[in-house]
Parts: C-alpha cells; sequence; structure tokens
C-alpha cells in the first residue's frame, strides 16, 4: 500500500495535514506502529493520506449507490406492504408515491458511508498486517543471520561491524537485515551509542526473540562478556526453537489433514450419496448436487489449499543473485577513447553477443528449467487451441448434455497444459533438494582438507579430480575459475548464482563474509557446513513428516472415487434395470421418471476429476509447501480418475 511518502501522500498531507497536526497528541500509538513497521512517514502524514483514501472510497461508494438508487427506481418493481403497519390514508399515498426514493435514498447514503468506514478500517489495519508479517520473516532468517554474525565474531570483527555487515544483505536474512540497517543508521546519522541504539531496536522491533536476542547482547556487553561465545549459544538456541516450532506447525498440519478429509471429502461424499438417493425418489434437487460438486469441492478445496499456504513458513521467492567484487563493466565511448580501441571494444561487444546467441541456441530449454512458469508461453496456446477444436467439433447448444460432450476436451487440455510445467518444476526441485543435501559434504571435505594443511585452492581442486558426487561438475568450475585468477570469494559467489538454491545462497554469503574477516579458513568452513546440515536436517526432517499427509490425501481422493465407482456402477445400474423391468410391464413409477443414468455418470466423474486435482494441490502445500508442487498431485489424480470412467465404467 503505502510504505513511504511519495507525491501521493504529500498530497494528502497538504489536503488534511494541517487539521491532523491539531491532533497530534492522538497518535503516539501509531507512531510507534508506523515505525515497527518501518512505514516511512510521519503519523500526521499516514492519517491525512488515510482521509483522502477514505473519500476517494466515499465517492466510489456514492457512485455505486446512485447506480443502484436508478435501478431501484426506474427497474425494481417494489410490493404494495413492505413493512407490516398500517398507515393513514394520505400517509400511506404520499409512502407510495415516495418509497421508491426514499428507498433509494438510504441506499446510496448506507453505500458511502460504508465505503468511507472500509477506507479508514484498510489503513488502521494495514500496520499491524505488516508488522505481523515483519514478525515472522524475522523468526524465520534470525537463527541464521545469528549464525552469520557468530562466523564473523570469531573472525576477530567487532560487533559495530557485524550489524554492518549484516545490514549489506537483506536480500539473504531479509527483515532482520533491515532490523540491522536501522541500528547502523541511528548510530552514523543520529550519532547515538550503541547501548541506547539497541535499547530502541528492543522497543520498535514486532519479533520477541529478536528483543530477547538484543537484551542478551546489552548485558553482554554492560558487564565485559564473550560476545562470541554469546553468538554461538544463541545460534543453537534460535536452531532448537526452530525445530520446535516446526514440530508445532507439523502437529497443526496434522488437524488441518483431518479438517480437509471431513468438510471436503467425506463431507460431500455423503452429501452426493444423499442427493442422489432423494433424486431418485422424487423428492431431492439436482441444483443442490450440482453445487455440492462444482462449487463446493472445487472452490472450498482451492481456498483450503491457500490457507495453508499461507500459514506455511517457507523460503520468500526466488534466490538472490550475489554480486561479485569485480564485475564487467560497461565501457562508454569518451573522447579519451583512441579510434582503435573503440573498435576493439565494438568488437568485443558483438563477440559476447555473438556468444551468448550461440549458447541460448545450445541450450533453448535453459531459460524453462530455470523458471519453468515460462513453459506455459507454449503449453496455454496449445491448450486452448484443444479447446477450440473442441468446441468446433460440438457447437454450443443449451442442454448440459452439451458439458458432458466437451469435457473431454478440457479435461486433456488442461492436462496439455500442466503437464510441462508440472515436470520442469520438479526436474528444478529435485535439482535444488541435490544441491542442498550434497552442500554440506562438500563443505565437510573442504574443511578436512584445509585442515590437514592443505591451501584451498588445492583443497579444490583435488575435490574436483576425486568428487564422485553431482556437484563434481559445479565443483570443477570452481576450480576453472580460480585458475583464471578470479578470487575464491567471486567464484563461490558464481557457483551459488549458478545453482540458484536459496540455502546455498545463504551458505555462501555466511562463508565468504567470514573469510574477509579471518584467515582460519578452516574454522569458517565447519560453520557453514554446520548451518547447511542444520538447514538440510530441518528440512529433511520437515519433508518426512509432511510426506504422510501426501499419502493420507491420495488414500482419501482413492476412497471417493472407489464410493463413487460403486455407486455408479451398480446402484445406478441396478436403479436403470429397475425402471426398464418396471417400463416393459407397462406400469410406471414415479420416483424413476426423468432419471438419466448416463447424465449421472459423467456428474459422478467430474466430481472425482475436482476431488482429484484440488486434493492435488492441497497435497502439494501439505507435503512440500507449494501450490507449484501439488500440480504433479493434481494431474496424477486428474489423469486416475478420468481413466477410470471412460475405460472401466461405460
Amino acid at each position: 500500500m503505502f510504505k513511504e511518502a511519495n507525491y501521493f501522500t504529500y498530497l494528502g498531507y497538504k489536503l488534511f495535514g494541517e487539521k491532523v497536526r491539531k491532533k497530534a497528541e492522538k497518535y503516539y500509538e501509531l507512531e510507534k506502529k508506523l515505525r515497527q513497521a518501518m512505514i516511512s512517514m510521519p503519523p500526521e502524514m499516514y492519517i491525512a493520506t488515510a482521509k483522502m483514501v477514505s473519500l476517494i472510497f466515499a465517492l466510489f461508494g456514492l457512485i455505486m449507490g446512485l447506480f443502484f438508487a436508478i435501478v431501484l427506481i426506474y427497474f425494481v418493481h417494489l410490493p404494495k406492504t413492505i413493512i407490516p403497519i398500517a398507515l393513514p390514508g394520505n400517509v400511506y399515498t404520499t409512502w407510495m408515491n415516495v418509497r421508491k426514493f426514499v428507498l433509494a435514498g438510504i441506499i446510496t447514503v448506507i453505500l458511502t458511508i460504508a465505503f468511507y468506514m472500509f477506507g479508514n478500517l484498510l489503513f488502521s489495519i494495514y500496520p499491524s498486517t505488516v508488522i505481523s508479517d515483519r514478525k515472522s520473516k524475522i523468526d524465520r532468517a534470525l537463527p541464521h543471520a545469528i549464525t552469520f554474525m557468530y562466523s564473523l565474531s570469531r573472525g576477530g570483527m567487532n560487533i559495530i561491524e557485524i550489524f554492518r555487515s549484516l545490514s549489506n544483505y537483506y536480500e539473504v536474512y531479509g527483515e532482520v537485515s533491515r532490523e540491522a540497517a536501522r541500528i547502523i543508521r541511528d548510530m552514523e546519522v543520529m550519532g547515538k551509542d550503541l547501548r541506547r541504539v539497541l535499547a530502541e531496536a528492543i522497543e520498535l522491533s514486532p519479533s520477541e526473540n529478536f528483543k530477547e536476542f538484543l537484551h542478551g547482547l546489552i548485558t553482554v556487553i554492560d558487564s565485559g562478556g564473550d560476545i562470541t561465545k554469546y553468538l554461538e549459544e544463541r545460534a543453537e538456541f534460535y536452531l532448537e526453537r526452530a525445530r520446535q516450532e516446526q514440530k508445532n506447525f507439523l502437529e497443526f498440519l496434522g488437524l488441518m489433514a483431518e479438517s480437509y478429509i471431513t468438510a471436503f471429502v467425506a463431507g460431500p461424499l455423503f452429501l452426493i450419496i444423499i442427493q442422489t438417493v432423494m433424486v431418485v425418489m422424487g423428492q431431492g434437487n439436482q441444483n443442490a448436487l450440482y453445487a455440492v460438486i462444482y462449487m463446493v469441492i472445487p472452490v472450498g478445496s482451492f481456498f483450503f489449499a491457500m490457507v495453508i499456504k499461507l500459514l506455511t513458513p517457507t523460503e520468500e521467492g526466488s534466490p538472490p543473485k550475489l554480486r561479485e567484487k569485480y564485475t564487467y563493466l560497461r565501457v562508454k565511448h569518451t573522447g579519451n577513447v583512441s579510434e582503435e580501441d573503440k573498435k576493439n571494444i565494438d568488437k568485443l561487444k558483438k563477440k559476447v553477443k555473438s556468444w551468448k546467441l550461440k549458447k541460448a541456441l545450445r541450450h533453448p530449454l535453459d531459460p524453462i528449467k530455470n523458471n519453468p512458469i515460462y513453459v506455459f508461453a507454449f503449453s496455454v496456446p496449445a491448450g486452448l487451441a484443444f479447446i477450440a477444436y473442441g468446441l468446433k467439433v460440438y457447437p454450443f447448444y443449451r442442454s448440459i448434455n452439451w458439458i458432458f460432450e466437451v469435457d473431454d476436451y478440457f479435461i486433456i487440455a488442461t492436462v496439455i497444459i500442466l503437464l510441462p510445467f508440472a515436470i520442469f518444476h520438479e526436474l528444478k526441485t529435485k535439482k535444488a533438494r541435490k544441491t542442498m543435501r550434497l552442500t554440506p559434504i562438500f563443505l565437510n571435505k573442504l574443511a578436512s582438507a584445509n585442515e590437514s594443511g592443505m591451501p584451498i585452492y588445492r583443497a579444490i581442486a583435488m575435490i574436483a579430480k576425486t568428487d564422485t558426487t553431482p556437484l563434481k561438475k559445479e565443483i570443477a568450475k570452481i576450480k576453472a575459475d580460480l585458475d583464471w585468477g578470479i578470487s575464491l570469494n567471486d567464484a563461490l559467489i558464481r557457483f551459488a548464482n549458478r545453482l540458484k538454491v536459496f540455502e546455498l545462497t545463504r551458505t555462501i554469503t555466511l562463508l565468504n563474509e567470514a573469510l574477509k574477516s579471518t584467515g582460519n579458513v578452516t574454522e569458517v568452513l565447519m560453520i557453514s557446513a554446520k548451518d547447511a546440515s542444520n538447514a538440510e536436517l530441518l528440512r529433511k526432517e520437515r519433508a518426512s513428516n509432511m510426506f504422510m499427509y501426501v499419502i493420507i490425501i491420495y488414500i482419501s481422493f482413492f476412497v471417493f472415487i472407489g464410493i463413487v465407482y460403486i455407486i455408479t456402477t451398480t446402484f445406478l445400474t441396478t436403479l436403470a434395470q429397475s425402471a426398464a423391468k418396471v417400463a416393459s410391464s407397462g406400469a410406471s413409477i414415479n420416483m424413476l421418471r426423468g432419471f438419466s443414468v448416463k447424465t449421472y455418470k459423467n456428474i459422478f466423474m467430474h466430481a472425482a476429476i475436482f476431488q482429484g486435482f484440488f486434493g492435488g494441490l492441497v497435497a502439494g502445500v501439505m507435503g512440500e509447501g507449494s501450490i507449484s508442487s501439488g500440480v504433479k498431485h493434481s494431474l496424477i489424480m486428474l489423469i486416475i480418475a478420468y481413466l477410470m470412467f471412460t475405460v472401466f465404467i461405460h
């Protein structure tokens, strides 16, 4: 929304700032919240902006109210009696003439006030929302950030320089880095001492864990204690706390899995059976059956998956690209450059472009492998073309049977659109898992070789020759960079940027920054390896526990389609045979009139497909914390349900 001052907020301040400033004493708590949320504007400007936006909302509500008023006055026929109260003759006549205008005015006023209050509500809860988001991000990154601080402290760096170094890595350590940046800013810009800025950081930080860490740090500084030892102890403590929080989350996930099976598997299945029986008996309503299959199952399951996704603690976004110390510089043609140098520069640029083009032609799938979402540029048009072909074969006509004729094309088009994405996403995820598993092993090998007296360069060269893991090629590239005179730091940065795994990027950031502060390479490597190992252990523990919930989703799906299969092949078939016998005898039964077995088979197929597709998304979020990871489960269940109804049920 509005995290910093801009032209829009300045306009609001100009319009309403003077009036708001007169009540500045009211906004003490708001000022604190804005600072905790790191919203860079004074409370007077924030309130003034809120008033201006609320008026814009009110204007929109007024326009909507006038629109509904016009519809009410000219197009809606009201019953003669709205409120059952007897009125005198003259009053009744007047009321009948003006009641539409009165109701239109009430609707307009209510909508205007409601939208104004909604605008105010948004601005009142926005800081709290940002604070809550920052708290969760700080708690998630804090164990790794303290490990980073510990490694720098072991290298002899003082606490101020440690905070300054931490503040430079927002892409890796997120909101913890922003907290460190605020500490450094208050010291350097405002001239405050370290103890004072730490106390203010405790007051403003939204995270209780971070506050607790700073409290302990102040105590160590005041008592002249060992900061390095304190950071080591806190790193272990917060890692253990992260394990406990993960355990609590997994228990919560178990509760959510049970809720999902009850609400969106067993519940809809029970309603489908009841509604089917009631319709056969001539007492039910088919619309209720349609609502369960086409609304409750897909919409409910999708929002359930989104809720779990929002509550799942995962790394956000793609891993950042680390900056190398030495990068290519853009050379501009200036008067100081000779003509020969200009020609050489132009020739070099052409060769670089040519090399990039050849590389792209040799590996055309690399962009899609790095970002699987790009595959939709090809799969979506292919899927839409297949749907268009189906609509051409079966032109639209107003009947539910038309849906049953074209649904095959929509189902197959869904597979066409999503299958390439699922494949490339799974390949990328598999590569990331492999990298996370092997990185601690590589760092431990490097530390062991260095501890025995081997220089870091020779250790990497030795590992590049003897390593048998899939990381061998990447280690060989590190050696090649070192052979070409690139520094160890930049070679490791290139290693992280090539593999694009968040945990590896964080580990390399820790390793590189620690190497700048100490000559004890072995110890730095051991700390980096330990941090990577801890992250990998947490991931494995979570994956093994969450896999159980994926199995539960699959079992519930097979139970669902099994019961639907039994209903379709036995119950409906038996009813059809009974109706045929009754018809052949010349009699008729009211409860079997209008009952179409084919229609119900198609409806149940849709129920199984929706259950499988959206259940797969839930399985992906529960198993891997990602909607994208659920696409493969969705496709597997969708294909199973579709083949069962098309191959085994006729």
